[in-house]
């Protein structure tokens, strides 16, 4: 089976990235930021769009192209409530991403490859993070933005410090979050699927991605998304036996 992208679906995806791009800039310029610098707001989307962007839509096809590989159909939508709550939340400072995923169309999946298609995204999160670090070592990108002062040095782990934007630093630290939200075991999120195929899988890829947040933005990482992670694979453990 081929990996295709038909009209529609390239209509969907577009519109996602953007969707989830603006989102994300609100997020961290705040409406009044927006408002006031427009200009500069607009080339602030530039960046997210390259980094947030393309983690978001290269790790939804990385769960379409594995899908594939094993003989299932598979394309992406989106969710037009889940379009407008991420944008309306995004006026209040919270970024709640769900624009869309990919649907997957097979009576033939396994458990098995149910999970290895799963892991399949935030393995490609991983990858961009380890090319947008290689790239801020080695042609970083910085840029003032006069709304990113409000955040003094709070988010220098992210890339962002009294006011500079570290390009690259953020692009590899915004993928890593990506990666561990979707790892997450509860359902839909893509835990849920490696928990319930080999739990011991999910525990060394969590162990991979908190590792590399300790050592790209910062130790307390591994505390704050640790306990919630065991929590979540406490209660996953309890609840689907």
């Amino acid at each position: 089976m081929e990996f295709l992208i038909d009209r529609d679906e390239a209509v969907q995806i577009t519109i996602s990235v953007v969707a989830i791009s603006l989102a994300m800039a609100i997020v961290f310029a705040q409406p009044e930021g927006a408002l006031k610098y427009p200009r500069e707001f607009l080339f602030f989307m530039l960046p997210i769009l390259v980094t947030v962007g393309s983690g978001f839509i290269l790790h939804e096809m990385g769960h379409k192209l594995v899908a594939i590989y094993y003989g299932a159909q598979a394309k992406f939508r989106m969710w037009i409530q889940g379009l407008v709550f991420m944008l309306v939340t995004s006026l209040f400072g919270v970024l709640f991403a769900a624009p869309g995923a990919v649907y997957i169309y097979s009576d033939r999946i396994s458990k098995k490859q149910n999970g290895i298609i799963s892991l399949a995204g935030p393995t490609v999160n991983i990858t961009l993070l380890m090319l947008f670090v290689a790239l801020q070592l080695v042609a970083p990108i910085q840029q003032y933005f006069s709304f990113l002062v409000t955040w003094g040095s709070n988010f220098s782990g992210f890339g962002i410090s009294y006011g500079t934007l570290n390009a690259w630093q953020f692009g590899a630290a915004m993928n890593l979050m990506l990666a561990l939200f979707n790892m997450i075991p509860a359902f839909p999120l893509d835990g849920s699927k490696v928990f319930a195929w080999k739990w011991s899988v999910w525990v060394v890829f969590v162990f991979l991605l908190l590792g590399l947040g300790a050592v790209l933005i910062d130790p307390g990482i591994v505390i704050s998304w640790g306990i919630m992670l065991l929590i979540f694979a406490v209660l996953s453990k309890l609840l689907f036996r």
